[in-house]
């Protein structure tokens, strides 16, 4: 079996607010969701420019959710916040759905922050003393609350899916792994729709700190944090850490079609692959970037040409910036410099496991209202990036088919291809 998949319902949770019309048209706009961090209090973060959720926002998220288990989860609390909006723009009522599921790209959860550092002495080794005498006040279901599967398994508990829940942990790429895995599932028939995407979030002091520690992150101006991540930029100098949700509802054809749900836009193809090179840079001609993009390409039978956006993984690291275009060189040929390229990363910071799900609700009103992002903070662009990289503000153009690009550390690549939706098209 072979079964057309189409996009049903989008939701999102990022720096920008919540809900994809407004995250979209901030996007189109130019705006920018970076800045100062807000939330750490006293501690001092390590780093001065963060894709933080707003404060309000998150607040709004714990009193919504406020009966659920794994609400003091922020990753827990942007997925079910996110899935909400999807399922209910798909029109899919709690019930009992044995044939759906849920698959989840997810960080691994540090959030009990203090059941850490408690246990550290000064020169920062493990105090067996300070473990003994704080033990009853450990969160008894620490691990079990906040393991990877959680987001995922807390959506299918509140919707009724008795299907299939899964959480990839594949960092970068896990939200587009997720989303290729429930792709599968329903093309081949074993599900009929699929809850997928991804969510995360790294913003606390350990989290903003590993980057840090990875030479990964970015220089920040103080006075204008939300300048810090230029992507493709002659004057990039890392990353921005983010968090947040991008959740789709996925779901066959011929039952999105039954029950006259309003369809958004077709998965057309999925493609991965690892580097096999270094766990923290890719190589330099971007050939296992390569390879998934190809791989998405040929799964749908999608032609290069077909390609009028690629939204860019462009995480404005001096590495995989030129990587990428090479790989898009390679994969598009001579059409690489008719399409657009732009990243998101500039405006909303990098939200690791689920950067990729939020990029896909991007690629579906991409190819829905004929128009792409811009990529922010893009002044000077890098020699080594010469490609139309949608500097300043969005652009109306014809978008018939969007490639999604996500590179993770460790070398994983993943790649998914939307088009636009017509009705009566070959599997």
């Amino acid at each position: 079996m072979s079964r057309r998949v189409v996009v049903t319902g989008l939701g999102l949770v990022t720096p920008m607010g919540r809900g994809v019309d407004t995250v979209w048209e901030r996007l189109l706009a130019g705006e920018r969701g970076v800045s100062a961090p807000q939330r750490l209090g006293k501690d001092v973060p390590p780093t001065r420019a963060v894709g933080e959720i707003p404060p309000a926002l998150l607040e709004d998220l714990r009193a919504e959710h406020a009966d659920a288990d794994g609400q003091d989860d922020p990753r827990t609390l942007f997925a079910l916040g996110a899935a909400n909006d999807a399922l209910a723009q798909a029109g899919l009522e709690p019930g009992v759905h044995p044939r759906a599921g849920v698959i989840l790209g997810a960080g691994p959860g540090a959030n009990r922050i203090e059941d850490v550092d408690r246990f550290l002495a000064t020169d920062g080794a493990f105090d067996a003393v300070a473990y003994g005498r704080h033990l009853g006040d450990l969160e008894r279901e620490s691990l079990v609350r906040h393991a990877a599967e959680q987001p995922a398994a807390r959506i299918a508990a509140a919707h009724g899916i008795a299907g299939p829940v899964h959480a990839v942990t594949t960092a970068c790429s896990a939200s587009n792994q997720a989303l290729g895995l429930a792709y599968r599932s329903i093309r081949r028939g074993e599900t009929d729709w699929m809850v997928a995407g991804g969510s995360d979030s790294q913003v606390n002091p350990l989290g903003l700190v590993f980057f840090v520690l990875l030479g990964a992150s970015a220089n920040v101006d103080e006075e204008d944090p939300a300048s810090a991540c230029r992507p493709f930029d002659r004057r990039r100098s890392g990353l921005v850490m983010g968090e947040g949700a991008g959740i789709a509802v996925l779901e066959a054809e011929e039952h999105a079609r039954a029950r006259q749900a309003t369809i958004l836009a077709e998965v057309a193809g999925y493609g991965a692959s690892l580097d096999a090179f270094r766990t923290t840079a890719p190589p330099p001609d971007g050939r296992g970037a390569a390879e998934a993009m190809q791989g998405a390409l040929a799964d749908g039978d999608v032609d290069p040409s077909e390609i009028d956006f690629v939204n860019a993984h462009g995480t404005g690291t001096k590495r995989n910036d030129p990587a990428e275009i090479r790989a898009i060189h390679t994969v598009l040929g001579e059409h690489a410099g008719e399409s657009a390229v732009s990243s998101s990363k500039g405006a909303l910071g990098h939200l690791l496991s689920a950067a990729a799900g939020v990029a896909f609700c991007c690629c579906v009103r991409a190819v829905q209202e004929d128009a792409v992002p811009p990529t922010a903070n893009l002044h000077t662009p890098d020699r080594l990036c010469d490609l139309d990289l949608v500097p300043d503000a969005g652009r109306r153009r014809e978008v018939r088919a969007a490639l999604n690009n996500s590179f993770a550390f460790g070398g994983q690549n993943a790649c998914v291809v939307v088009r636009k939706y017509v009705p009566g098209g070959e599997a």
